[in-house]
């Protein structure tokens, strides 16, 4: 089933990836000096910049909007990560309430990368107006919730993945030293019987 939105919000439908269940607005990702000189042109034709995040049982993907242009995109799924945090704050005045996120991204056996996300009610629309309409701004809400109910099984999923996957690993390593003691044996037990051959040829033509 598609993820409902709000006619606002409807020039990102086409981006969501399949089982987006939840949507909100992050902190804008960092820009060289030549992208930041286009964002400020592109604001005073009316186009601000705003990155979204959508959630689903198993990512969180983040997509970076000029207006109703999609400049950029990023996924992390939940198998990529070491460890993740998520914790309701909200902001200096009070008013708007949001999670914070703390994830580590496993990049390799020896690499990891800490990413914070912050997410907050989707209250910013097409070309980043304020959401005025109640039934937009109740669906911002509840869009929230759904993340909340997600990103909070996460910590735990996370724990028992990796223990399937350090189980997984423990097994694999037994089965090879198994094996690896089978062949010793057979290759000694070979050797053995050659070695009883050879004396007993030895002894027949003494």
């Amino acid at each position: 089933m598609n993820f409902h939105l709000p006619s606002t919000f409807q020039f990102i439908q086409s981006h969501l990836p399949a089982n987006t269940k939840g949507m909100g607005i992050t902190t804008l990702s960092k820009r060289n000096i030549f992208q930041s000189i286009g964002d400020f042109f592109a604001e005073k034709s009316g186009n601000k910049r705003v990155s979204y995040i959508a959630v689903g049982d198993d990512f969180i993907h983040q997509l970076h909007f000029q207006g109703t242009d999609l400049i950029a995109e990023k996924t992390i799924q939940i198998e990529q990560l070491d460890h993740f945090y998520v914790s309701e704050g909200q902001t200096p005045d009070g008013i708007i309430h949001h999670l914070s996120c703390d994830a580590t991204i496993i990049k390799s056996k020896k690499k990891t990368e800490d990413v914070h996300i912050k997410i907050l009610p989707c209250l910013l629309g097409e070309n980043a107006s304020n959401i005025q309409v109640i039934q937009t701004i109740q669906w911002a809400q509840e869009s929230k919730k759904s993340i909340i109910d997600i990103l909070k099984t996460w910590p735990e999923r996370i724990e028992k993945h990796k223990a399937k996957i350090a189980a997984e690993e423990a097994a694999a390593l037994k089965a090879a030293e198994e094996e690896a003691a089978a062949v010793k044996a057979a290759k000694e037990e070979a050797e053995a019987v050659k070695a009883a051959e050879e004396e007993a040829a030895k002894a027949a033509k003494e």
